[in-house]
């Protein structure tokens, strides 16, 4: 195998934690700033607006993510497809396959954002949305539902250039498009006083950059292995992109419903404020946990190629530095987290004492979940990478959904307020036990 180089780095070479790093590392960072939208709005919102606009911001802030969910199961379900025909040396077929399922997500994506404007104000209402917070989420919802198409190329680019061997296009893109939204954000919400409005505006104009750019990109290029055909009907593989993607969209669907559930009950616990301390943990949440799903994604077309040439020494080898990587990463994650959770929440609520006291409260707890998340998030993309959608879909279901909604119904009777912050940190410890057992149960068959 020849040796890597920093210039190049292809599948078909012997991974090393160094390589690995600066492999995934793009495809990290696309995650990070796909997710600082969120950040960037609620801490403009709060600042210049006040935390009833934020705390609204907050309880809408799931639906539109419920929505993009649609663009993980096509980018993770076809990137595995598309790297493994150019495994194979198929570059026409892997086109086809792009184009088609460039397509099949424009047209999801119109039809959700279709179902999604219609559902906004009654999610709203149901989520305990006051008369006061009701018009400012509908305001801000129906604006980004607007760029829903967007995000979803956006996302779905982000896969398929990695599979494509091409992730520091998708970090250029990503890193442009999220420049123009702190801009526009400062220019929008801090200097023309547009408030929530502005705030959705910004966020709109990067998505609509960052969804239209890969275009321009694969047009233009002469040495992307990815092109433009005719499109397609490509019925012989959309059962296997959904069932490869189903644990991506499990995942993304179920963290939005988490966070509808952890909205309601806070609302009813402790009302505004704990929405709005909520809020916070939420975005710095984005931020942390794409570190985790970027280094999956970013791998997953590795162990694809791996597993798609027999090659099981290189995926034995490769999976064991992953594994080591990610949980290493989790206590490198957490020991930031202790040192930026007073400054960030001061960014937020420094002039609410109470406020802020409840959200450094909140963030101590929840952010030691961060130590053990790291290898379900792997382990599910990684048997996603090996077309074992079951095994992928159970991580993510158990994960994100059933261990976290029920934390957080049933802590709260025995720790009240401190029950809600810790349901991460249990729901995350439950699944990594599920994830050992899955992983020594299925090591047999895929020689890992």
């Amino acid at each position: 195998m020849r040796k890597l180089t920093t210039r190049e780095i292809s599948f078909k070479d012997h991974f090393t934690y160094g390589s690995i790093f600066r492999f995934v590392m793009p495809t990290i960072l696309m995650m990070l700033f796909t997710s600082m939208y969120g950040v960037v709005d609620g801490l403009y919102v709060n600042n210049y607006v006040g935390k009833h606009a934020f705390a609204a911001v907050t309880l809408i802030t799931p639906l539109p993510l419920l929505i993009g969910a649609f663009a993980y199961m096509i980018g993770g379900g076809g990137a595995a497809i598309i790297a493994q025909e150019l495994a194979r040396g198929e570059k026409k077929k892997a086109s086809r396959y792009f184009t088609s399922l460039t397509c099949v997500s424009i047209i999801g994506a119109f039809i959700l954002a279709f179902f999604g404007e219609i559902l906004l104000g009654p999610i709203a209402e149901l989520m305990g949305a006051d008369e006061e917070m009701l018009p400012v989420c509908l305001n801000y919802g129906r604006i980004l539902i607007f760029s829903i198409p967007f995000y979803v190329l956006q996302n779905v680019f982000q896969s398929f250039l990695t599979a494509a061997e091409k992730p520091k296009i998708g970090l250029a893109i990503n890193l442009f498009s999220a420049a123009v939204n702190l801009f526009l954000d400062y220019i929008f919400v801090g200097v023309l006083d547009m408030g929530v409005t502005g705030a959705a505006q910004a966020t709109v104009v990067s998505q609509v950059i960052g969804g239209l750019l890969p275009f321009v990109y694969i047009i233009a290029s002469k040495s992307c292995p990815l092109s433009f055909t005719r499109p397609e009907w490509i019925g012989e593989i959309m059962g296997n992109v959904f069932a490869n993607g189903v644990s991506e969209f499990v995942s993304e669907i179920f963290h939005p419903l988490a966070s509808v559930m952890y909205n309601y009950r806070l609302m009813k616990l402790v009302g505004l404020n704990g929405v709005a301390a909520y809020g916070v943990l939420m975005n710095v949440g984005f931020l942390f946990g794409a570190v985790f799903l970027g280094f999956a994604v970013g791998v997953a077309p590795i162990f694809s190629y791996q597993y798609e040439v027999k090659n099981y020494e290189e995926l034995h080898k490769t999976f064991k530095k992953s594994a080591i990587f990610v949980v290493v990463m989790g206590f490198v994650l957490y020991g930031i987290a202790l040192c930026i959770e007073g400054p960030f929440a001061k960014l937020f609520f420094g002039s609410d004492e109470a406020l802020l006291h409840m959200t450094e409260e909140g963030f101590a707890l929840h952010s030691k979940s961060y130590m053990v998340m790291g290898l379900a998030v792997f382990t599910s993309a990684f048997f996603t990478a090996l077309h074992n959608s079951k095994v992928s879909a159970l991580i993510s279901f158990l994960r994100t959904l059933l261990f976290e909604v029920l934390a957080i119904i049933i802590l709260p009777h025995f720790f009240e307020l401190n029950g809600i912050w810790a349901a991460s940190l249990v729901a995350e410890i439950l699944a990594l036990f599920v994830t050992i057992l899955l992983l020594v149960r299925n090591q047999k068959q895929y020689h890992y």
